[in-house]
């Protein structure tokens, strides 16, 4: 009986125990961030793999930089057909410095509820910069997306669960400046939003 009971009380106890550690991981914030993300951007077929170094300021307010590639994906031909339709790729380099303003993290605290390495929604002003493209795929340097500079007013939200990362943004263009030969600011998107999934480390 001894036995038995030992068997049945383990379980719960390990469960517990579980619980507790995820439990207490929910409600941390480092003060450095480090994470493998990857992001689909609208509008246009743009994606990209990027590192990303969040850094903690204060209680509510990050730095955070990152710099990866970006992949400019646009379908030509038959599109409608889609055994035939064929891809253009053009491949970039882009870089940006975020400041991030967590503004509804002090009442998730206060709710009790999960703030895990600033899981919250924000508001944050972005410098973004997009290099010309420098690889092609069935595509011409013309008719890819070009390298620009950009500064973003983004609203967003970001979760962490253990060390899969999930982020939502969107946001106008507020200043822009086109890098190309080929065209001038007026091409330029006026606003962005993307989606992202990551890993953190």
């Amino acid at each position: 009986m001894k036995n038995l009971l030992m068997f049945l009380f383990l379980p719960v106890c390990c469960f517990a125990q579980t619980t507790k550690n995820r439990d207490a991981k929910r409600d941390s914030i480092d003060n450095n961030v480090y994470r493998i993300v990857a992001t689909q951007y609208a509008p246009g077929y743009l994606y990209s793999l990027s590192f990303q170094y969040e850094r903690r300021l204060n209680s509510s307010l990050t730095l955070l930089a990152q710099t990866g590639t970006g992949i400019d994906v646009q379908p030509f031909g038959n599109i409608d057909n889609r055994f035939n339709k064929k891809h253009q790729y053009a491949f970039s380099v882009f870089g940006s410095v975020e400041s991030r303003y967590y503004f509804n993290l002090a009442h998730r605290i206060k709710k009790g509820k999960a703030v895990h390495n600033f899981s919250a929604f924000y508001l944050s002003l972005q410098e973004f910069i997009l290099s010309n493209p420098f690889v092609f795929v069935n595509q011409t340097a013309s008719n890819a997306t070009q390298g620009n500079n950009q500064t973003f007013f983004n609203f967003g939200w970001q979760k962490q669960y253990q060390s899969i990362y999930f982020h939502l943004y969107g946001g106008p263009s507020l200043t822009r400046k086109s890098f190309s030969k080929y065209d001038n600011n007026k091409y330029l998107d006026q606003w962005q939003m993307g989606i992202a999934i990551g890993l953190v480390f």
